[in-house]
């Protein structure tokens, strides 16, 4: 779709903006199905293995997400060079986002000892602590493979090509459960090795996912119409300014992402009613979340090629429409919250729980409300942190998310958990007041339209990055 094709679909539609929505939710469904059961399954597997799950899950994605981050915004280039109809340019910024993958899988493999040591320091028990450090090892193992799917993600969502993707997602959730139950409890000859099963389930189908993505990248006409001789021309002042621009969005994820992590290794010490309830409430969160990231990366891709096009005024429009569709999809997903508590809950359930489903339920019921409240709100946050982004904001953004982050909300738990006493819904609360109170300051910042007066293409930083 050319420069010319986006100033002559509905502008800033909702239409424009359910094209995009719709195969990206469904794409995202996907990972969601695949999360889901593979939670299901550990739980069936060991009580351990589902509380081992969500701690090394976290930690190992918030220690590669730097590093993705950085990659992946090569995407917000490609938006934008689309909207410009730069062709070459999208090709470009792409190979640049593939040749920072490569580089940085030496800081992968260095961070799987500083993971180990993290799971030490947390405290949990022994047991927990082994089947932690065998998970995370292998998503740190597969961080290049995961930083390469999203610069090739990204070059397809950047162009509005959403389709293929999607249909790769589902492709690759099927072999993934289809592993995860094999691998988890032993079946069709393969060894039972429970959550390293799950690990390696993972990797296996992340590396499809990459070489069917690489495959279909690479068949798109702006490849097709470069010799290969130019696509491995490396532009260098590209790469250059994709960091430029992107490690402020992964020093942002780092610190977001690993504020969240410190939180749930915080609960990691509370009783094992709690930190299992809690764990299992954010995993069916993720069935309201990972689709919301839809939301998301469409509200990057408008904004991005409609300021590439020049057109800020329906960059802002855009994102406001898929603001509107987030709302009322988290309204449908927390309606689901509230009257099926006890069917999401029960799935769950370990065989050797030390707690009955009745405790499990009285405790989820709370937990499930506060996730109603803060969906609606954070659904301001995804959309809007994405538009800023989108349109090169990323030094506000990361200012914004370290600096409340650190220097509020996880000293505000510390004392709710380890001063107080008052343990894991009072924790919720606290966290659900900062997620209301950070959607206030991302609309304020997006109504402000400082993010228009920069030119991210242009390699140019002017008055919004300034000001942040």
């Amino acid at each position: 779709m050319s420069s010319q094709e986006v100033h002559h679909r509905p502008e800033g539609g909702y239409r424009h903006a359910l094209s995009l929505i719709l195969p990206l939710v469904l794409a995202n469904s996907a990972f969601t199905i695949m999360q889901f059961t593979d939670r299901v399954l550990l739980s069936r597997h060991s009580s351990g293995d589902i509380q081992a799950a969500m701690p090394a899950g976290i930690l190992s994605f918030t220690l590669i997400s730097f590093f993705c981050a950085i990659a992946g915004y090569s995407g917000t280039f490609v938006a934008q060079y689309h909207g410009a109809g730069d062709s070459r340019a999208c090709v470009r910024s792409c190979m640049a986002g593939l040749v920072l993958s490569l580089l940085s899988l030496p800081f992968f493999l260095a961070l799987i000892p500083v993971c180990h040591w993290i799971v030490r320091l947390a405290g949990h028990a022994p047991e927990i602590q082994a089947l932690e450090g065998d998970y995370a090892f292998w998503m740190l193992l597969g961080g290049c493979i995961e930083s390469a799917h999203w610069v090739l993600g990204g070059f397809l969502v950047g162009r509005s090509r959403v389709v293929p993707g999607t249909v790769i997602s589902f492709v690759c959730c099927g072999i993934n459960i289809a592993l995860d139950y094999a691998l988890i409890f032993g079946r069709w000859g393969l060894p039972e090795w429970g959550i390293r099963g799950a690990a390696v389930a993972t990797f296996v189908s992340g590396a499809i996912s990459s070489l069917l993505h690489l495959a279909v990248v690479f068949r798109e006409r702006p490849f097709r119409e470069m010799s290969l001789r130019d696509i491995l021309h490396i532009d260098w002042g590209l790469v250059w300014r994709i960091v430029r621009y992107g490690v402020p969005s992964g020093i942002q994820m780092f610190f977001d992402i690993g504020a969240f992590a410190f939180f749930v290794l915080l609960t990691g010490r509370l009783d094992a009613l709690s930190l299992a309830t809690s764990n299992v409430a954010f995993s069916i969160n993720n069935l309201a979340f990972a689709p919301l990231m839809g939301f998301s990366s469409a509200a990057a891709t408008l904004v991005g090629q409609f300021q590439g096009a020049g057109r800020s005024d329906l960059a802002h429009s855009s994102c406001w429409r898929c603001m509107h569709l987030g709302w009322a999809y988290m309204a449908a997903i927390g309606a689901v919250f509230l009257l099926l508590p006890e069917t999401l809950l029960s799935a769950f359930r370990s065989p050797d729980a030390e707690y009955t489903v009745s405790q499990m339920l009285t405790l989820g019921r709370k937990l499930l409300t506060l996730l109603v409240v803060w969906g609606m709100f954070d659904t301001m946050n995804i959309v809007f942190i994405s538009a800023l982004k989108g349109a090169g904001d990323t030094r506000f953004v990361m200012a914004a998310l370290v600096g409340s982050s650190w220097l509020a909300w996880i000293p505000a738990e510390i004392v709710v958990l380890n001063v107080l006493h008052r343990g894991i819904v009072a924790a919720w609360v606290v966290q659900c007041l900062f997620i209301c109170a950070l959607s206030l300051l991302f609309l304020w910042r997006w109504q402000g339209r400082r993010w228009t007066s920069i030119r991210l293409i242009d390699g140019r930083r002017e008055t919004a990055e300034e000001e942040a």
